[in-house]
């Protein structure tokens, strides 16, 4: 057994301890009741037609009372009929609202700028953030408010790529592509979830996130905060550095939302390529934990290469895998989602390899594009 099939058998077992390690930490529980504190909704919206109706409409059937949220829908220059279809919500819920946003503010751009201008217009204790072309459970506010207890100052929630429970999908996507992605989504929410729960939170999705108001301020909002294309990354990151709220991140199928997944993948290494650029600035812990994830999975790729017809060399992959398969059967349980183990094989060789790629590419300077726009 050569030194390269030792350091591979290693690195993999440790892999497969660190997962375990993580899962015994406990995760967040919700209140008995919710505070009722009021509640804004935040829906950054450009060229949404096809999916802000379903967003809308099941924002209108949540179970938290009425006169306790608004709803915020702040169009960033649409030029197809989302606006009116906004308008037409806006018109019969006196609590939904549609807000124009026409400059760049503070040197932001992007998301963040149209986030940042509509923070300035609330004073709503407690800000929910989700995607136009996302569909929210019914329980979603109410679920979300239960999280926060009196030291919590920011909760992230899941984000399915696969439709569950009762949700009113008009267009759910079942390609293969799409549940593989779906996969993805869980396996990556999944460990920020244990990473989250052994208090060392290393990220949280734009589409389904809360935070005080009183955090957000505290940090100065998004104008101190400067640009980002992850601006959900750099809003959790400053609460972390520069206050003292916690910050959470759930699996309950009570705060989810579906969100449609990419229909190719110069979409995905958009949307990727988005984020690595985002989180450069993460904590030491999280280059820790991505580093050896990638370093781990390419050695056991190089120890296959040249060991292919050793048993031992086999060892890794079935380590790596365990792992994988371990963190993903937790969090497709709490969903009642284990219908998607049966593609965990490929999911499995689409993210050996991809973690390989993008783990290259994050150490070259990158321009991204969101909503058609590029920003370095």
């Amino acid at each position: 057994m050569d030194w390269l099939l030792v350091i591979t058998l290693f690195l993999a077992f440790f892999y497969l301890g660190l997962t375990i390690a993580l899962s015994l930490f406990p995760a967040p529980s919700a209140l008995a009741e919710s505070s009722k504190l009021r509640v804004a909704v935040l829906i950054a919206m450009r060229n949404e037609e096809n999916f802000i109706g379903d967003c809308l409409a099941a924002l209108e059937k949540q179970t938290y009372p009425a006169g306790l949220y608004d709803v915020f829908v702040l169009n960033d220059g649409s030029t197809d009929h989302s606006p009116m279809i906004a308008r037409q919500f806006a018109h019969r819920n006196a609590n939904f609202h549609l807000i124009e946003i026409k400059d760049h503010y503070a040197g932001l751009r992007g998301k963040m700028n149209v986030l940042a201008q509509g923070l300035q217009k609330i004073d709503h204790p407690l800000v929910l953030i989700t995607d136009a072309d996302c569909v929210v459970s019914q329980t979603w506010i109410e679920r979300m408010t239960r999280y926060f207890s009196p030291e919590v100052g920011m909760v992230g929630g899941f984000t399915s790529l696969f439709p569950f429970g009762k949700l009113m999908i008009t267009q759910p996507e079942h390609s293969f592509f799409a549940r593989i992605q779906a996969l993805d989504w869980a396996y990556l929410q999944a460990m920020a979830a244990l990473n989250s729960n052994a208090g060392k939170p290393i990220s949280i999705l734009g589409n389904n996130f809360a935070f005080r108001l009183e955090a957000y301020r505290q940090v100065g909002g998004f104008e101190r905060i400067g640009f980002s294309v992850t601006e959900d990354f750099a809003l959790m990151e400053a609460i972390r550095k520069q206050t003292q709220w916690k910050i959470i991140h759930t699996i309950d199928p009570l705060n989810a939302v579906y969100s449609h997944p990419l229909p190719d993948f110069k979409s995905f290494f958009q949307q990727r390529l988005r984020w690595i650029a985002g989180g450069k600035k993460m904590r030491p812990w999280g280059y820790f934990v991505t580093l050896f994830s990638a370093v781990t999975h390419l050695t056991t790729l190089i120890a296959l290469f040249f060991n292919f017809t050793y048993w031992a060399v086999w060892l890794a992959p079935t380590f790596l895998m365990a792992a994988d398969f371990f963190v993903l059967f937790a969090a497709l349980k709490k969903l009642n989602l284990r219908q998607l183990l049966k593609y965990f094989p490929g999911f499995e060789m689409f993210y050996f390899f991809y973690l390989i790629v993008f783990s290259v590419l994050s150490a070259a300077p990158l321009k991204v594009e969101w909503k058609g726009r590029r920003h370095s």
